[in-house]
């Protein structure tokens, strides 16, 4: 076991995942980070002080072989942090977080992701947030062979917070999706998006559950789900669930689906426009209505290049 950190008033924490081994470089006094490596496992406990700045943790996973990475996370009371992952798992991954958030602490996690078509990757993230918490969560992907996402938030305290927005563009075989929402506690607020592109014979499902209990007045939760299905073989799974057990709420939700409006296709290539450009240009259309959620200038610009790489 092994800890690093230093006392240097910085930002930044970067964890790189090498061939060899797991680096910490550590230059932020409101991190603190511990490590430890089994044979096919790595575990990552994160400890984050209370800030007036936001600290981030950049991981960059660039090793040639299957990732098995467990991260502990907990944000102590006022604590602040911004986690940015833009790694290509190429050969595969299991990765899996456990997120606690401290009273009046707030979590932005941006994960802009390209996999390999012939792999497997499981991604699972479980997250509670206490009083006046805020988790801002923002996943974009090219999707692989077989894909299965799954984040469980928890909004066990009052004026607690979820914003979520995930994005799908795939051409694999499989990419299932979860998300579940669980209101434990009045005046919660919960806001989520998703949205997929499935082209070839790509099969994209999306799992939208909201439960609020019985005793969360002032709940208010919005889901919205769109799918955009570019081939005939190519399909989207819209399933949508809420279950309210209050009136004093306001929850609404909504799922739709469908193929590329022809008109507007015709339009541009009416234009001058090739055909497979068109469909470009309808595709960062279709996705970047989501994009407007992010409110962080860098992570906006590297979620729109990411949207135009993968279009």
């Amino acid at each position: 076991m092994t800890e690093l950190n230093t006392k240097i008033d910085s930002q930044d924490c970067y964890v790189e995942v090498n061939k060899d081994n797991l680096v910490v470089n550590n230059e932020s006094s409101k991190i603190h980070c511990k490590v430890l490596e089994e044979s096919e496992k790595i575990n990552l406990n994160i400890e984050i002080l209370e800030s007036e700045i936001v600290p981030r943790i950049n991981l960059k996973v660039l090793r040639d072989s299957y990732i098995n990475l467990n991260i502990e996370l907990t944000l102590l009371k006022g604590a602040k942090l911004e986690i940015l992952d833009e790694s290509e798992y190429s050969k595969g991954s299991e990765i899996k977080i456990n997120s606690e958030l401290k009273q009046n602490s707030s979590f932005e996690l941006y994960r802009l992701n390209k996999f390999n078509q012939s792999t497997e990757n499981t991604y699972f993230h479980k997250c509670e947030l206490a009083r006046n918490c805020i988790f801002k969560d923002f996943n974009f992907t090219n999707g692989s062979k077989y894909m299965t996402n799954e984040t469980i938030v928890t909004l066990a305290d009052e004026h607690s917070k979820y914003i979520g927005s995930g994005v799908v563009i795939t051409n694999s075989t499989n990419c299932n999706n979860t998300l579940k929402i669980n209101h434990v506690a009045p005046s919660a607020v919960s806001d989520c998006s998703f949205k997929a592109v499935s082209r070839g014979d790509a099969n994209v499902t999306f799992n939208g559950n909201i439960l609020v209990e019985d005793n969360c007045s002032n709940t208010v939760s919005n889901q919205i789900s769109k799918g955009l299905i570019m081939n005939e073989e190519a399909r989207v799974d819209l399933i949508p669930k809420l279950e309210i057990n209050n009136d004093d709420v306001v929850c609404s939700h909504g799922a739709a689906s469908g193929k590329p409006d022809e008109n507007v296709l015709f339009y541009l290539t009416s234009r001058g426009i090739s055909r497979e450009d068109a469909k470009k240009i309808y595709i960062q259309g279709f996705l970047g209505e989501f994009i407007k959620k992010i409110d962080n200038a860098q992570m906006q610009a590297k979620a729109k290049q990411f949207i135009s790489q993968n279009s």
